[in-house]
């Protein structure tokens, strides 16, 4: 059994028991980091499978949602298939009834379209009454989140109206970052998944046939990240030593620099000042020169420095990163580089470097492709210059602005949030 396989395991043992405390709740949501609500996604997955020997029946939906009075009614069609199959199946003279709705019922949203077909499953088969039936949503793609509350609501309320509790909906969401908001009807639980220590393992399982020098250095590493997000940086250092003398005899130069950014990450963590700052300059002899490696380097070596309050070799550092990357034609980092610089200076004291920046920052946005402006920070930049601007200057920047952006290109400028830079 390997490590992934073993988690689907314990989320089975897991689930067992959330569903104990769920009973009367028409709805279960896992909540997680992504890795983990992956995890769960792959669990709802095998519950279908058919060496699955549970008796309880798992629906999967990705259906993009488009509306509450559509999402519905391509449950409602897909239920229809199956139900007719099933009439069509029957070798007795029994006689299976339509699934025809009272039309007195109304209802905001066409959430009952996916219940009722379920709840008359049940009461025509026997065998099915003491099965759970579970639903389990993850729409690809939602038109309008206020629209999808609503529809998952009157589930919940139709649930509850009719005394249904062996027909759950499921959802799954990051912990954080919810998508549907809080309700009273569903019953939650915190998915909690160590994806390092899971890395590790499934890093250990592989190289147990393969068992060469490769697999060896990649175990180091993710040992290494493991030990990282613990605090165990000692057992940290001795896994990245190890990593480094195997890239050597790999004689594979990325991985080395690869291994020493952790190290130096570790020292950094550690108020080892001087042993990261020797690390980084080991880093800069020995990385290829104009690569996208070394800018990457450049642009963590600001961060340290940063870190140090040594904001004049900071501003160096990411004007180096930008330099290099606008050379390779990575206008998008070129782009957050001069940005970073910018956001050092803003301060009325320092307006005309703050401006020099965000200008460079335009010009980089200028070359870059339609999609590349769209997933960068140019918005934000734009509107900080048209807070700077006036007369032509700033009636050229809107034009340009709403060409990349249409109208709503505007973004608050309060408190920027400098981007990630380690």
């Amino acid at each position: 059994m390997n490590p992934v396989e073993l988690e689907l395991v314990k989320l089975k043992y897991r689930w067992k028991k959330e569903l104990l405390q769920s009973q009367s709740s028409p709805m279960i949501i896992c909540r997680g980091e992504k890795h983990e609500t992956d995890i769960f996604d792959g669990f709802m997955k095998s519950r279908m499978s058919e060496e699955n020997e549970d008796e309880d029946i798992y629906l999967i939906h990705y259906q993009n949602f488009e509306g509450k009075n559509s999402f519905g009614e391509h449950l409602w069609e897909e239920w229809s298939q199956v139900y007719q199959a099933f009439k069509e199946d029957q070798q007795s003279e029994f006689t299976l009834p339509n699934w025809a709705l009272k039309k007195e019922e109304v209802y905001a949203t066409d959430a009952y379209k996916a219940l009722l077909p379920l709840i008359h499953l049940q009461e025509h088969f026997p065998e099915l009454q003491a099965s759970y039936i579970f639903l389990y949503i993850a729409p690809l793609r939602i038109s309008d989140l206020s629209e999808l509350a609503q529809w998952v609501d009157d589930w919940c309320h139709l649930c509850k109206k009719l005394e249904i509790e062996h027909i759950k909906l499921v959802w799954s969401e990051h912990h954080n970052f919810k998508t549907l908001p809080s309700t009273s009807f569903a019953h939650s639980f915190r998915l909690a998944i160590d994806v390092h220590e899971l890395m590790e393992n499934t890093a250990a399982h592989t190289n147990r046939t393969k068992n060469s020098v490769d697999t060896d250095f990649q175990q180091q590493i993710l040992s290494a990240s493991n030990h990282l997000s613990k605090k165990r940086f000692r057992e940290a250092e001795l896994s990245l030593g190890k990593a480094i003398k195997l890239s050597s005899e790999l004689n594979n130069k990325e991985a080395g620099i690869a291994a020493y950014s952790l190290l130096a990450q570790a020292h950094v963590a550690q108020r080892k000042k001087d042993k990261a700052e020797d690390v980084y300059q080991k880093i800069f002899r020995e990385v290829e020169k104009g690569s996208a490696l070394e800018i990457q380097m450049y642009m963590n070596y600001g961060g340290f420095l940063l870190g140090e309050g040594h904001k004049g070799k900071a501003e160096g550092s990411f004007l180096q990163a930008a330099d290099l990357a606008k050379a390779r034609g990575d206008y998008a980092i070129a782009l957050e580089c001069y940005r970073t610089v910018g956001i050092l200076y803003d301060s009325l004291l320092s307006r005309s470097r703050m401006l020099e920046m965000y200008q460079q920052s335009l010009e980089m946005g200028r070359l870059m492709s339609s999609q590349q402006r769209q997933e960068s920070s140019l918005r934000y930049i734009g509107s900080v210059l048209s807070e700077k601007y006036s007369g032509k200057q700033y009636w050229d920047l809107e034009q340009e602005m709403h060409s990349y952006f249409g109208d709503a290109w505007k973004v608050s400028t309060k408190r920027p949030k400098a981007p990630s830079i380690i």
